[in-house]
C-alpha cells in the first residue's frame, strides 16, 4: 500500500478587474492602483467574469463622461455584480446610489467613512483593501 501524498492547496489570489475612465491622470491612477495590487499579491481579470471584483475608475468632468461613466458601471453590475466605483465621479455617490444601490463601495477624492469601512471588513474583506488603497493614491 502507498502511503498518502499530501498535497498543499494554495488558495488563488483574488483577482480584479478593472474599467478606466477619463483624462490621462485617470490613466494614470488606473495604474498606480493596478501596480499596488500586484504587488500586494491580487491578480489582475481581463474580464468580467474571471474578477472577484471589479473596480470602475469614473470620471466626472463632462456630462457626457459622467454617462459614460454610469454606463460602464452599469456594465460591470450586469456582468459581474461586485463593483467598487472610484474617481472624479465618486463625489457623487448619490448619484450613483440611486441608479445602482448594489454597489459594494463608492469612493471620491479624500473620501473614507469609518462605519463603512467596518461594515465591509464583515463582508468583503479584500473589497475593502482595494477601497481603502484607492483613497490613499486619489
Amino acid at each position: 500500500m502507498r502511503p498518502a501524498i499530501m498535497a498543499t492547496q494554495i488558495k488563488a489570489a483574488p483577482k480584479v478587474g478593472m474599467v478606466s475612465l477619463g483624462c490621462p491622470k485617470a490613466l494614470v491612477d488606473s495604474e498606480r492602483i493596478l501596480t499596488k495590487l500586484r504587488a500586494d499579491g491580487y491578480g489582475l481579470s481581463p474580464d468580467y467574469a474571471g474578477a472577484d471584483v471589479v473596480l470602475v475608475n469614473t470620471c466626472g468632468f463632462l456630462d457626457s463622461a459622467k454617462e459614460e461613466s454610469l454606463e460602464a458601471i452599469g456594465e460591470a453590475i450586469a456582468e459581474n455584480g461586485r463593483v467598487i466605483v472610484t474617481g472624479c465621479m465618486g463625489n457623487e455617490a448619490d448619484v450613483i446610489r440611486a441608479r445602482f444601490p448594489d454597489v459594494l463601495a463608492i469612493t471620491g477624492a479624500h473620501q473614507m467613512k469609518p462605519s463603512f469601512r467596518r461594515f465591509m471588513k464583515r463582508r468583503h474583506l479584500h473589497a475593502v483593501r482595494l477601497w481603502i488603497w484607492c483613497r490613499k493614491v486619489a
